[in-house]
């Protein structure tokens, strides 16, 4: 005697179904028998309808195992494109520090630039600033302190523009030194071995003003200035009661210097000058009978 199962249809039920173009309700429980063979007819039970039995061909099972096939090598190739990005982001993180050099080529790269690897690098480059920096520092610096003692005696003496410049040495006293005179003007400078010295200066003209220096941090090298700053002024007037009165006055200014360059070394003596001057001059116009005062 056949029995009715309560069992869930079987993935054969469904594809039966849905090539019969059956209907679109769930297939309802199928009976099966105990024995070992099966009954062509079913009694259906109160709850759960008409029994099926279906038969699979041999072509529909290999197409539903085809279809499983396709679906699960689907499957695999998409977990396996997952597994391999998680990997990659993985990497990306725990991987080795990026070098700096790594960061500048990517960076050249995204501006359209020259890669890093085509222009010096960051190692040269900071020593090409480093150079830079020093030669503008050594630029700024004076030069090294060179002390001087006569090792001849010598004698010399240049006259430029009314001022005569002497220069004397004497070895076996180490005095070296500089006159300056003329125009009323005298001014020594004198050293006595390479740390003690001497000057001073009398009879300077009005506007006329005498400097001393050592040229290029060296004891061996003295620069005398002479400076002259002159300044004139003068005025005339000329009236008349019938052609009124006429006033001219000017003013001139001169400036001039002359640098002496010694070099006690070889008792050379060399001379540059510059000058410059400037002139201005007014005039006044008064008509008869006018207020204008006469300029004495």
């Amino acid at each position: 005697m056949a029995t009715i199962s309560t069992a869930a249809p079987s993935i054969g039920n469904l594809l039966a179904q849905l090539i019969s173009g059956g209907s679109s309700t769930p297939p309802a429980p199928a009976a099966t028998s105990t024995g070992s063979a099966s009954s062509s007819t079913a009694t259906p039970s109160a709850d759960s309808g008409a029994a099926v039995f279906v038969t699979l061909s041999d072509q529909a099972k290999a197409a539903a195992a085809t279809k499983i096939q396709s679906d699960q090598d689907a499957a695999t190739r998409l977990q396996a494109y997952v597994d391999e990005q998680r990997a990659n982001n993985a990497g990306t993180k725990t991987g080795a520090p990026v070098s700096l050099q790594s960061i500048l080529e990517t960076v050249a790269q995204s501006t359209d630039t020259p890669p890093a690897s085509a222009q010096p690098t960051t190692g040269s480059n900071v020593e090409a600033i480093v150079a830079q920096i020093k030669t503008l520092a050594n630029a700024n610096e004076p030069p090294p302190f060179q002390s001087f003692v006569p090792s001849k005696s010598l004698s010399n003496s240049l006259t430029v523009d009314g001022f005569t410049l002497t220069v004397d040495t004497n070895a076996s006293t180490q005095f070296y030194g500089t006159a300056l005179s003329g125009n009323g003007t005298l001014v020594l400078d004198k050293h006595f071995g390479s740390e003690d010295e001497a000057g001073g200066g009398t009879g300077a003209a009005p506007g006329v003003g005498v400097s001393t220096a050592e040229v290029n941090n060296n004891e061996a090298l003295d620069a005398v200035t002479v400076t002259r700053n002159i300044a004139t002024a003068s005025s005339a007037s000329i009236s008349s009661s019938s052609a009124g009165s006429i006033s001219t006055s000017s003013v001139n200014a001169q400036s001039s210097s002359i640098t002496f360059l010694v070099n006690y070394a070889t008792g050379q003596i060399s001379a540059e000058g510059s000058a410059a001057s400037v002139s201005a001059r007014s005039t006044s116009v008064g008509l008869p009978g006018s207020t204008l005062s006469t300029l004495a």
